[in-house]
């Protein structure tokens, strides 16, 4: 038997998408749609409306309108303030102070990416254009928190309502964008590498790389199994994601087809999930984005069915359309390469809903929290700024028990050269994220 029932006095593709996906796999309720209302009305159990038409039993919350539209516009949400939370689109009807099922579309569908916002020169979104940033709530998984207050609000109305059926996890993501900091590169790479130290001021890293080379001392960026025993000491899950795009301005990964990169790959998908960081370019190139993927299976030796975009590049909707055509299930792209916090608005995965389609798609959203790269380099954060930081983004996650995902790279994990200091942060921060 069904946890709960709802009707949508106007269903279309966005509402059935928000409320099937707020009232069933984000609540962990088994929940039915019921298309009349006079089939509504002989429910018995706990009931929804989502419409102007008040029934006798049944929660009701009224739309805003947005849900109804089949058209991509201009908007600005107002925000309210409900019970010491900021909401979208306030009511004064209904049984909920605003609608939760427009504002949750709002946030998920990505709507304001789709307008005019301002872009920084990857093209990526500029965090302080957002409206969660303009409006001092991007530090909060509101939508989270938002179905945490409805439920509240229903079960005092409705006492059978069932508990919400939601588990705090966290899972710890490595980006590798090099694979290693002196192996593996072709001779005149490493001459010219020792040359730019010189000319930097860094005899040292001369020193480090002619003693990684002979053997006598491991690469600065050997931190994979270490990475990932830190994991497993956490209680949490692990992703390691590879870059296999051709060597470029922005991608400098050494290449799948080295022997000691191909080995590094092998021992990461013995012990972890393997996924593909498609290339600087690929963003706008579904052609490149099946090349690499197919490179990293070559090696893998099996299907690879999670990604995240390097420098978190994303055109939508079709950076998720190449993505979804080759099969990948999840990206783990959604989140800010300027700041910590939550750029969808959730720490809850979500299928991603086409809006210049109007259709939901089989591609998994997971969003993170959290990157080191955007903490150190752009938030200016020392490290032990940095561990305050992510706790208290841990902190915000497991309040609405949700699932907390931080972005990680080998030159912080090492420690080394730029980033002395940073060698400790990761592990610091996994323990307190700890399930």
């Amino acid at each position: 038997m069904a946890d709960i029932h709802y009707h949508i006095e106007r269903p279309g593709p966005r509402s059935r998408y928000s409320v099937a996906h707020l009232l069933g796999p984000m609540a962990g309720w088994d929940a039915v749609e019921v298309q009349e209302m006079s089939d509504l009305r002989k429910v018995m159990g706990p009931k929804l409306v989502y419409g102007h038409t008040a029934m006798e039993g049944a929660f009701q919350v009224v739309p805003h309108g947005l849900l109804e539209q089949e058209r991509i516009e201009h908007l600005e949400p107002e925000v309210g303030l409900s019970l010491g939370m900021p909401v979208l689109f306030p009511s004064e009807s209904g049984d909920l102070p605003f609608d939760l099922f427009a504002a949750t579309f709002f946030q998920l569908s990505r709507y304001e990416e789709y307008g005019p916002v301002e872009r920084d020169e990857h093209g990526r979104p500029k965090t302080d254009a957002l409206h969660a940033a303009r409006h001092g709530y991007l530090d909060r998984p509101v939508v989270d928190e938002w179905l945490l207050t409805f439920v509240e609000s229903w079960r005092k109305q409705d006492p059978r309502l069932p508990r919400l059926r939601r588990e705090y996890a966290h899972t710890a993501t490595l980006d590798v964008d090099n694979g290693a900091m002196y192996r593996g590169r072709p001779w005149w790479r490493s001459i010219g590498g020792g040359a730019r130290d010189l000319l930097k001021g860094h005899p040292r890293r001369v020193m480090d790389r002619l003693a990684v080379l002979t053997g006598s001392r491991s690469d600065p960026y050997a931190v994979h199994e270490t990475f990932l025993d830190l994991v497993e000491r956490s209680g949490g899950h692990a992703i390691v994601n590879f870059l296999t795009a051709p060597i470029g301005k922005h991608d400098h990964a050494i290449g799948p087809e080295v022997p000691f990169m191909q080995a590094l790959v092998k021992r990461m998908a013995q012990r972890a999930e393997v996924g593909l960081h498609p290339g600087y370019e690929s963003s706008e190139n579904a052609f490149r984005i099946s090349e690499e993927k197919e490179r990293l299976e070559a090696v893998v030796g099996r299907p690879v069915t999670h990604s995240r975009q390097h420098f978190l590049r994303l055109r939508l909707p079709g950076t998720y359309h190449y993505l979804e055509g080759i099969g990948i299930l999840e990206d783990h792209s959604m989140g800010l390469a300027d700041h910590t916090g939550f750029r969808a608005g959730t720490c809850t995965a979500f299928p991603f809903y086409d809006l210049a389609a109007e259709r939901e798609t089989t591609l998994m959203i997971h969003p993170f929290a959290m990157m080191d790269s955007a903490m150190c380099y752009k938030m200016h954060l020392s490290p032990r700024e940095a561990v305050a930081e992510a706790k208290r983004l841990v902190d915000a996650v497991r309040e609405v028990q949700g699932h907390f995902i931080s972005v990680w790279h080998e030159r912080f994990l090492s420690g080394y050269g730029d980033e002395a200091g940073w060698g400790g942060v990761a592990e610091e921060v996994l323990q307190y994220a700890r399930p």
